[in-house]
């Protein structure tokens, strides 16, 4: 719930400001549309097997309640991907995520690529997130396709207490300037561990299968 009241908050806000920073930055746009078209190779790669269950209802906003059509694919009870495609245009991505499970049924990565309604220029959201499970904790650290560390999030319990962390990237930039911060806690330091602090390699979708980029648009972008 929370990830997807993140999402829908970032599409109906700040259209005017995210398609004017886009128009400025070739790179951006051609790098941002290259890894929404990765995640979706990663979508039909992961879907394209046998058990798989489709589920679709219509979508929408405020003033546009019918916007997409939305399509959940399941394998067994694991929501394997989510995809929505605009009513009004044929074949036209609005938005699609794509959840990586290990063997105990747990989302290890996810990837999320999203436009906005009226601006199609790039995705203006980008998401990958890297979870990491310790004890009673689940935690996770999302980038946007930049490589920019933008979201730290763990809940669960360490020691009979309740943790609930939330860092945007604001608080993220201002703790790693701080050594006797948050990230010095023994929450953080149980929550996130040895989570890597970078993107890396997953900057291309990968499944936890092959463990191998499902597309090349990414380097071919430029």
């Amino acid at each position: 719930m929370w990830r997807t009241v993140s999402l829908l908050g970032l599409l109906l806000t700040g259209t005017a400001y995210a398609a004017e920073a886009l128009k400025q930055d070739n790179q951006h746009v051609r790098s941002w549309n290259a890894f929404a078209k990765n995640v979706y190779q990663l979508h039909l790669k992961l879907t394209q097997v046998d058990g798989i269950n489709k589920e679709t209802r219509l979508g929408g906003y405020a003033q546009m309640p019918e916007f997409y059509l939305e399509e959940q694919f399941y394998l067994g009870e694991r929501l394997i991907s989510r995809v929505q495609w605009e009513q009004a245009q044929e074949n036209v991505l609005h938005s699609v995520e794509v959840f990586v499970h290990d063997d105990q049924g747990r989302i290890i990565r996810d990837f999320t690529a999203a436009y906005l309604p009226t601006y199609r220029n790039a995705p203006t959201q980008t998401l990958i997130s890297l979870h990491r499970y310790h004890e009673q904790l689940h935690a996770f650290r999302t980038f946007d396709a930049s490589g920019y560390r933008i979201i730290e999030r763990c809940t669960g319990s360490l020691e009979g207490r309740e943790v609930n962390l939330l860092l945007d990237e604001d608080e993220i930039a201002e703790a790693l300037d701080d050594p006797m911060g948050i990230m010095a806690s023994a929450e953080y330091q149980a929550c996130f561990g040895d989570l890597q602090a970078e993107a890396g390699k997953y900057l291309q979708p990968q499944s936890a299968l092959s463990d191998q980029p499902v597309a090349l648009a990414l380097s071919n972008s430029s």
